[in-house]
């Protein structure tokens, strides 16, 4: 049988856990955390990285960085995992999904223009597997609308549009180290990397 994913093992992790529980902090600002929050920062160039429990956690974040309303919309593909949608809806917001280029999977940068209403106030642009939404249509039009863009980069984590790596392109960007993702915590974990300072 083939496995689904088979994470790595560097064989490093037993002497990091032990070196983590030493210290005495296991949460929120610990060394590791510090470490990989200013090594994300400078090799993104986000304003500031924030580690989540998950991309799920991240999207969320997101929405409550953007001060998402009820009723207020975001534009988002039509394929998509369903955290991408829910982490929106818990705010109260409308999703308008657009259809999908059938070449790339990711959202059809043509089409989203016609779904911007009065109450749009964010696109958020899914990489699948990693291959880069068209982010010069996508970042043109939230510029010319005024809206924001969130990138879901849960699997575009190193990847890159156009030479820039995927992520810092938006105002924000989310990203997944879950165990099935290209970089991996060994289980659960993400970012938020937030890139407009005003946020």
């Amino acid at each position: 049988m083939i496995p689904f994913n088979a994470p790595p093992i560097v064989g490093t992790e037993i002497e990091y856990m032990q070196s983590a529980m030493n210290s005495g902090k296991l949460c929120g600002d610990g060394g590791f955390t510090r470490r990989c929050q200013q090594w994300m920062e400078q090799r993104f160039g986000s304003k500031k990285v924030l580690l989540t429990p998950s991309c799920t956690a991240s999207l969320e974040m997101a929405a409550l960085l953007i001060d998402l309303q009820p009723g207020d919309e975001v534009i988002m593909p039509s394929y998509t995992f369903v955290s991408t949608a829910n982490a929106f809806v818990l705010r109260g917001a409308r999703i308008v999904f657009v259809d999908v280029r059938p070449d790339t999977m990711n959202i059809d940068e043509t089409l989203i223009e016609a779904a911007i209403t009065e109450k749009t106030r964010a696109i958020v642009p899914v990489h699948y597997a990693g291959v880069a939404c068209e982010m010069d249509t996508i970042m043109a039009l939230a510029a010319k609308h005024k809206l924001f863009v969130i990138e879901d980069a849960a699997q575009g984590v190193m990847s890159r549009y156009k030479g820039r790596a995927l992520g810092p392109i938006g105002p924000i960007g989310c990203f997944s180290s879950h165990e099935t993702k290209n970089y991996t915590a060994g289980g659960e974990g993400g970012a938020t990397l937030i890139n407009d300072a005003s946020l």
